[in-house]
């Protein structure tokens, strides 16, 4: 019998011990890229399909077929064929994947330094904070190095960059523009890089250029813009431009460009027509060249002028781009083929006809001037994803919605086993969704206006049906959220925005068992019926398969403090009712309380408890108590069995997280292996079971590889094992866990 008992325990650790083992071995697979790496089929043909947005495109002067393009999320990229393809210059491994500015250093195509921002700020480059800067590769991106952070600048991390200079006679001399003046390095190339703040100079530095042998560049201080004028080799004092002196409108940004012995001066006006104007140097004023002009995108900088004939520039009008060509007395139309969001305009050195434009869709170029386009986006993959639905029958079956490129599915559209993304609708793509039991039926949605939630029941390869529009809903815009019934396929749970009456401008939740039914919505919540709310959003909805009846709804409460000032109150309503009535249902919501009147990512319920819930916040805390403390990113919360309301247990098991961005639907509890949450943030996916959801053990991060940009979506296929993030910068990636 001991003999027995003995083997068994034997038996037992050996079982175990390989549990283990299989478990530490499935953390150490390599993140895979599935894009969209190349443009998206696209058959009705939009303008505002593509791969995601492309800031800026940087050509290296003395080889032809040098490239550099960056992406404020996304990261930077190289191309030495003229843009035919393209591969990561390693940013994917950056603290902070986006990048803001690079460029070739003069006489080395090989060295490369480039600006890392922690993200961008609503199309312009964000802040550099504790680990973004100036970093340099000397060898094609194998190695970055930080030669410039915030305490070598002005020293706090708010601070941008919007780019970088060399100057004209020396090329180891770096200039960088921040929002907090000027900064040069006269050893750019040196191991240790020195640098020194130009004097006297305060405020933004937004863009400059040498023309004559003098520095220009534009200047935001106290509300105001200016151009201010140095000698190119002696920084120590500067002269203002009394050119814009009697400027009267407020403007958002303004950007030169040098053309023969003038400057072009592009006006981007907060309100009001956008102006280029002429800048006469030798005697200071300024006259106006084309009025009515609207800087739709590029902060200005959709603006080139040809090295080839100065006379030639494109600049940007509204989405679009226009080109001057003299002796023409207007600006002229070019071809339409690009995507429709023009970032930056470079001409290429070597060819005078051959013109590249970053836009929203990625990398387009013209070999004729303009006339035609073609897209040269191969393995970008800087998607900003908004949200993201995997197949339950086939983790390779995707949709996305994404900012500026609508939404996408990928999938085997022709049964041939050949997988391609395809685009679905356009404008700015929003939360996708996938039947768990047809996977032919697929959800879209977008922003815009006429947009909203969409039906498809073949993977949406025809006209897809906007519910929004069939039941006289007007779209939560920005704000959508939708979720679908885990066992009533037909039925789906979404926000809208009222139109009109005590709750107009509010945001409320409804449900339709009849995607394809008119007027067939029911109306489930009013909360300011219910618990007196004056102005609030639906801003999110959770909900379990193995809870059915169950939905969350996370509402902005907004309110006023005691001072009368503006507040936000982030605060979670659940019923338990969705299998009763409307009227019911609208009367059953109940607050829950949470740890922090913060930003909430995502919130899971247990699989075996109810009560149980796992919250993820946006951020963690600034500044923790300790290491070991309460670092407030995530949190799993036990409520009441009776009284289910009220918070009984919190518990933070933030552990070995790094503090971090952590995003929105980036948190997912799953009954596997009896139990298992999945978290992910900017600093990887991280998986936790057993102990880990009661506090007592630590997370372990999945694989290696994936970049290190905000989550938008997290699924894991049960069936195939396979963990799926979308990426805000870097599209979707997936990991095989066994």
């Amino acid at each position: 019998m001991y003999i027995e008992f003995r083997k068994i325990i034997t038996l037992l650790l050996i079982v175990l011990s390989n549990f283990t083992f299989a478990q530490l071995t499935g953390f150490n697979n390599d993140w895979v890229s599935l894009g969209p790496n190349e443009y998206p089929t696209n058959p009705k043909f939009r303008i505002d399909a593509g791969v995601g947005p492309i800031e800026f495109i940087r050509v290296f002067q003395k080889k032809e077929g040098f490239l550099l393009a960056g992406s404020l999320h996304g990261g930077l990229f190289f191309s030495e064929n003229g843009g035919d393809s393209w591969m990561n210059s390693g940013s994917d491994a950056w603290t902070y994947t986006g990048c803001a500015w690079a460029d070739f250093y003069p006489n080395d195509e090989n060295v490369w330094f480039a600006c890392s921002n922690e993200k961008g700020d609503n199309g312009k480059p964000g802040k550099i904070k504790e680990f973004g800067g100036v970093l340099r590769s000397k060898n094609r991106g194998e190695d970055w190095e930080s030669i410039g952070d915030y305490k070598h600048f002005a020293g706090f991390q708010n601070l941008k960059i919007y780019g970088t200079r060399f100057h004209p006679n020396d090329p180891n001399l770096l200039l960088v523009m921040t929002s907090e003046g000027l900064y040069y390095s006269e050893e750019c190339m040196a191991d240790y890089v020195k640098w020194a703040r130009v004097p006297n100079l305060k405020g933004w530095v937004y863009d400059l250029d040498f023309l004559n042998g003098k520095m220009y560049l534009t200047n935001f201080f106290k509300g105001n813009w200016n151009i201010l004028v140095f000698d190119q080799d002696d920084f120590s004092k500067h002269a203002k431009m009394n050119a814009l002196s009697e400027e009267t409108l407020t403007m958002r940004n303004l950007t030169i460009e040098p053309q023969h012995d003038h400057l072009l001066v592009a006006k981007d006006f907060v309100e009001g027509k956008d102006e280029l104007c002429i800048l006469d140097l030798k005697k200071d004023s300024i006259s106006l060249f084309k009025s009515n002009q609207r800087i739709g995108f590029g902060s200005g900088h959709t603006f080139a002028v040809s090295p080839h004939s100065p006379g030639d520039f494109y600049f940007g009008y509204s989405t679009r781009v226009r080109k001057w060509t003299p002796p023409y007395h207007k600006m002229a139309s070019i071809g339409s083929g690009y995507h429709v969001d023009v970032e930056f305009i470079a001409y290429d050195p070597f060819n005078s006809k051959k013109i590249y434009f970053a836009t929203h869709g990625g990398v387009f170029i013209s070999l004729n001037g303009g006339e035609d386009w073609e897209n040269k986006s191969d393995n970008l993959g800087v998607s900003e994803v908004m949200g993201l639905a995997v197949s339950a029958q086939d983790s390779k079956q995707i949709a996305i919605g994404c900012y500026h490129d609508g939404s996408m599915v990928h999938a085997d559209f022709n049964k041939d086993g050949k997988y391609y993304w395809r685009t679905v609708n356009g404008g700015d793509g929003l939360i996708p969704l996938i039947d768990p039991t047809n996977q032919a039926i697929v959800y879209t949605s977008n922003q815009y206006i006429g947009g909203g939630l969409f039906y498809s029941s073949d993977t949406s390869k025809k006209e897809t049906r906007n519910i929004h529009s069939l039941n006289n809903l007007k779209t939560a815009g920005w704000e959508n959220a939708a979720v679908l019934d885990p066992f009533k396929s037909t039925t789906v749970y979404f926000n809208y925005l009222e139109k009109a009456g005590i709750n107009k401008g509010n945001i409320n939740v409804c449900r339709t068992k009849n995607a394809l039914e008119r007027k067939s919505v029911e109306i489930l919540s009013d909360f300011n019926l219910s618990h007196k709310l004056k102005s609030y959003k639906v801003y999110g909805l959770f909900n379990s398969r193995y809870h059915p009846n169950v939905l969350i709804a996370y509402v902005l409460d907004y309110t006023k403090d005691a001072k009368g000032n503006k507040k936000t109150n982030h605060r979670l309503f659940r019923t338990d009712k969705l299998n009763s009535t409307a009227e019911k249902i609208r009367s059953s919501w109940y607050e829950i309380k949470h740890p922090n009147n913060s930003w909430i990512g995502d919130v899971a319920i247990d699989g075996n408890n109810a009560n149980q819930l796992y919250l993820a916040y946006t951020h963690g805390k600034q500044n923790p108590e300790s290491i070991f403390g309460d670092k407030g990113l995530v949190y799993a919360l036990r409520y009441s069995d009776k009284r289910r309301h009220a918070l009984k247990r919190e518990i933070d098991i933030t552990k070995n997280i790094p503090n971090a961005t952590g995003g929105r639907y980036n948190l997912l509890y799953n009954k596997a292996r009896g139990g298992i949450l999945l978290v992910a943030t900017t600093t990887g996916v991280y998986y936790g079971d057993g102990r880990l959801l009661k506090g007592k053990s630590r997370w372990n991060e999945l694989g290696k590889g994936l970049p290190h940009c905000k989550v938008y979506g997290l699924d894991y296929n049960e069936k195939d094992q396979v963990v799926t993030v979308g990426l805000f910068g870097r599209g979707v990636w997936q990991y095989q866990l066994k």
